[in-house]
């Protein structure tokens, strides 16, 4: 497995392209704590979206899955430092990690890693 952190200033751009090429594929969504350990929050739900936004000088992400918009889960992370995409030997992208600033982690993992171009045939623009 391989990590690439996503730069800060590309989040929200980087994000939108992430959501616009895995809408719809089953997430898991844990919340790793360094005092209480793993946390499950979401166990296989189509994603509906990530986003990345600055409130009050402090940066916050976003991550919506369900069913429909109507009937969703939001899972909010604030004063988010660090995001990585976790992909395969193959270029897949297995996950995503969110790490705020009290050393929390969110992770949100695919069920099934796979190339976006291999599921619907629409490029994505790869974390550099």
């Amino acid at each position: 497995m391989q990590t690439i952190e996503i730069p800060r200033a590309d989040w929200a751009a980087w994000l939108s392209g992430f959501t616009a090429s895995h809408k719809d594929w089953l997430v898991s969504v844990d919340v790793l704590d360094p005092e209480f350990g793993a946390q499950p929050q979401v166990s296989n739900l189509p994603l509906l979206g990530v986003s990345a936004e600055r409130v009050n000088y402090v940066h916050t992400v976003a991550v919506a899955v369900g069913r429909s918009p109507g009937e969703h889960v939001s899972h909010l992370v604030r004063g988010v430092t660090r995001i990585a995409v976790e992909r395969t030997e193959k270029g897949a992208e297995a996950a995503l990690q969110i790490v705020s600033a009290d050393g929390t982690t969110t992770l949100l993992r695919f069920r099934s890693p796979a190339l976006p171009e291999t599921v619907d045939g629409m490029p994505f623009p790869k974390a550099t």
